[in-house]
């Protein structure tokens, strides 16, 4: 989505934007009942942890452009996007690890 912002100039299709929210909730919502319900490996407790960061930061993201604070919208997308590629990262280093 980051790349269709820059690459167009404009945020993306709206479509695209919620379709992203809604499937990143629907596999967090699974990964929290996982962590909920069963005890999970350290790391990948802090790559769920990180990721719960990463959907904070994007909602505030989201509420930042639907509110015009463009300055403040470059930096927490860098943070969505870094919070989420770590979390995301440190998930399959701790999915490998368990196989």
């Amino acid at each position: 989505m980051a790349a269709l912002r820059y690459t167009m100039g404009r945020p993306a299709p709206v479509a695209i934007s919620k379709l992203h929210g809604f499937l990143a909730a629907a596999g967090l919502t699974l990964l929290v009942y996982g962590w909920a319900t069963m005890p999970l490996p350290k790391i990948a407790a802090t790559a769920t942890a990180l990721l719960l960061l990463a959907a904070i930061g994007g909602l505030t993201t989201s509420q930042a452009w639907r509110w015009k604070q463009a300055p403040s919208v470059e930096v927490l997308l860098f943070a969505h996007m870094s919070l989420a590629a770590m979390g995301y990262l440190l998930l399959v280093a701790a999915s490998m690890a368990a196989t």
